[in-house]
């Protein structure tokens, strides 16, 4: 399997589901779940611009950001750019970004989309 970023955030941008295989992320769910994704792996320069695409997804515009591309901060402090595929999910009345990556010299988009649709069909989102 490639390097992959899999991530459910709600409303807040605060993690509710995550997996990563990537060799030097080195966070596990465990440290990771109730944490805020913007605070804890987006840089402060990006912060404003990638909390953007997030509401803007939040508001419905997800087709338009299906596809989308940004720096994460590793636990070591190491960057890399990853190539997400995001929906919106409605569950219960509350609203989730769904997103899954992979880092970008390894992204086949059809793979992509591929594994984000075995992630989320074993997520509690599809339940």
């Amino acid at each position: 399997m490639p390097n992959l970023l899999y991530v459910i955030l709600d409303e807040n941008g605060n993690i509710v589901d995550f997996y990563c295989n990537f060799d030097n992320l080195t966070y596990n769910k465990e440290e990771v779940i109730g944490k805020n994704w913007f605070d804890t792996f987006i840089d402060p320069v990006d912060k404003e611009k990638i909390w953007s695409v997030f509401t803007q997804i939040l508001q419905g515009h997800d087709k338009e950001y299906e596809t989308y591309k940004n720096d994460i901060v590793c636990k070591d402090g190491s960057h890399r750019l990853i190539d997400f595929y995001n929906r919106l999910v409605t569950k219960d009345g509350k609203k989730y970004t769904f997103s899954v990556g992979m880092e970008h010299f390894e992204a086949d988009m059809r793979l992509l989309k591929e594994l984000a649709k075995e992630f989320y069909q074993k997520s509690f989102l599809n339940a």
